[in-house]
Parts: structure tokens; C-alpha cells; sequence
């Protein structure tokens, strides 16, 4: 456990010597706080011009805030495991205590539990439409799930951070599951069921209008997705770095 703190606090330093990556920690609060005021403001006109309102959407935004919280700490959890690669750092933490599953507590799961906090706190202060403590806490734990998948993918998937910075845009394409539980309809949406994205804007679409009992499905099903796409990634990254 000590080592696993040593190597978390020593990719701490990382970040915030880094300003790029220094940059993506608040980014989640402006968002939030842009779309806590915009969207109001933009509802009033519509509903003062066009005669209709975009309230129903509001549960959208809520849970594109929690998801991005737990991406962009993913994205930077990537990069630093991007940047030790390029150093050849993996390597040395091959031989010593930090190697394999504790390299990635460190690395990942450390910070994935800060980005769960985050994501709370962001959702606390800008929420528009999430009201419910037991709903707001499972779309947590699954926008955490998102943020973990975000980070192994690009990790897996990218050979060096140059490479990891031009895939960032196109691993947010998970996301794009998010919003087809109001856009789509049923049967089609399901199509969109391998993405863990999906799972999470169907339990908040139907957290809204629908009981405790069906919201089971969705939450399931995204827990379940989300753990083959994690233990699938995990295994690809130790394969790729030797730790396994």
C-alpha cells in the first residue's frame, strides 16, 4: 500500500507540473457552471420565442456533466501512463512492488475514486435536474465506469501521449451513447447497448419518469457492460506492458 501511495503521489506532481494536463482538473466545474447558467437562460428564450421548453432535456446535461468529470480524469490518468511508457518507466516498475494490478491502483484507481468525488461535488453545485441521492449515486459509480474505460482505451490503444492526444477526440465517441435514450427510440437505441454510455443516460432517462423497479434493468446492464470492457482493456494493457 505504501508503494501504491508513493507512485499516486509522484503522478500527482506529474500533473500539476504538467499544464496541459493541470488544465482538464476544473474543467469539469466550468462546464458544469456554463450549462447550470446557460441552459435556463437559453430555455427562457425558447420558451418566450418558439413556445416550447428544453426542461425535458435537462437530465441530459446532468448526466453529461458526471460522465465528462470522470473522462477527463480518465484522459489524464492515460497520459501519464502514455508518458511513462515513452520514458521506458514501465520497465523499472516491472521489477519492483508497483508492478501490474498495484501500478494501476496507483495510477488509476486512486484518481478514478477522486474523479467519483468530483463528479458528485460538480453535480452538487450545477445539478438542473438529478435530485435524487440514489440515482445520483449509481450514475456516479457509472460515470465512473466510463472514465476507466476511457483511460485503459487510450492506453491499449495509443502507442505514445502524441498518439494518445490525437485518439482522445476519437475515444469520446463512447459517449456518444449518452443521449439515445432521448433521441431514439425503442428498439433502435438498443443497438447502441455495447457502449456503457448508453446504460447510463437510459438509467437517467428513466430515473425521471419511471420506478425504482426499472431502473434495474439499465443499471445492471451497465454495470455488466462496463466490467467486460474493463477487464477486457486491463488484461490488453498488461499484455502490451508486460505487467500482466
Amino acid at each position: 500500500m505504501g508503494a501504491v501511495m508513493k507512485l499516486f503521489l509522484s503522478g500527482a506532481r506529474q500533473v500539476f507540473r504538467d499544464g496541459m494536463l493541470l488544465i482538464l482538473l476544473p474543467t469539469p466545474f466550468l462546464l458544469g457552471a456554463i450549462f447550470w447558467f446557460g441552459l435556463p437562460l437559453a430555455d427562457s428564450i425558447i420558451l418566450r420565442e418558439a413556445g416550447f421548453t428544453i426542461q425535458p432535456w435537462f437530465p441530459l446535461s446532468d448526466a453529461f456533466v458526471m460522465a465528462m468529470t470522470t473522462v477527463m480524469y480518465g484522459m489524464i490518468c492515460a497520459f501519464l501512463l502514455l508518458d511513462e511508457r515513452d520514458e521506458g518507466v514501465g520497465i523499472y516498475y516491472r521489477i519492483t512492488p508497483a508492478g501490474g494490478h498495484a501500478y494501476l491502483a496507483a495510477r488509476l484507481g486512486i484518481p478514478m475514486l477522486w474523479a467519483f468525488i468530483t463528479s458528485l461535488i460538480v453535480l452538487g453545485f450545477f445539478a438542473l435536474a438529478l435530485n435524487n441521492i440514489a440515482v445520483i449515486l449509481i450514475a456516479a459509480v457509472l460515470a465512473l465506469f466510463q472514465g476507466v474505460i476511457t483511460c485503459m482505451l487510450l492506453a491499449v490503444v495509443a502507442g505514445n501521449k502524441v498518439e494518445g492526444l490525437a485518439l482522445a477526440k476519437i475515444v469520446n465517441i463512447m459517449s456518444l451513447g449518452l443521449p439515445a435514450a432521448w433521441f431514439i427510440g425503442a428498439p433502435y437505441k438498443y443497438l447502441l447497448g455495447f457502449l456503457p454510455s448508453f446504460w447510463m443516460g437510459e438509467f437517467i432517462y428513466r430515473s425521471t419518469e419511471a420506478g425504482a423497479l426499472a431502473l434495474l434493468l439499465p443499471g445492471l446492464a451497465g454495470t455488466l457492460t462496463s466490467l467486460v470492457w474493463i477487464i477486457v482493456l486491463t488484461r490488453a494493457f498488461l499484455y502490451k506492458t508486460n505487467m500482466a
